[in-house]
């Protein structure tokens, strides 16, 4: 997730515009448009700033880089469309069978 789209997602969930987000930030409509357009980056100092007036917090924490992940999506990506359909049709009828053992004990 970039900056800019924090910035568009937080003004969103609290239903302002780019105006009214502008005017709580002591900024133009213009200015908060580049930001959210991705014409301007914006520092996190702005990305915070902006989150708060839409009275929201922002958390951030760093983590190790789970490799796994990458390597299952670069795995599904050399499937064609029929196979990963194929394997999601598996792994439902799986999970299935699962649900339905543990009714039984």
């Amino acid at each position: 997730m970039t900056g800019s789209s924090i910035i568009r997602e937080a003004r969103k969930r609290r239903g302002l515009t780019q105006a009214e987000l502008a005017r709580r930030l002591g900024t133009t409509q213009s200015a908060v448009a580049r930001l959210e357009g991705g014409r301007t980056a914006p520092r996190l100092e702005t990305v915070l700033a902006a989150v708060r007036a839409c009275g929201l917090d922002l958390h951030l924490s760093l983590a190790e880089r789970d490799l796994d992940h990458r390597r299952l999506i670069d795995d599904a990506l050399r499937l064609t469309p029929a196979q990963r359909l194929d394997e999601l049709i598996d792994r439902i009828e799986v999970e299935e069978t699962l649900r339905q053992a543990r009714q039984v004990t």
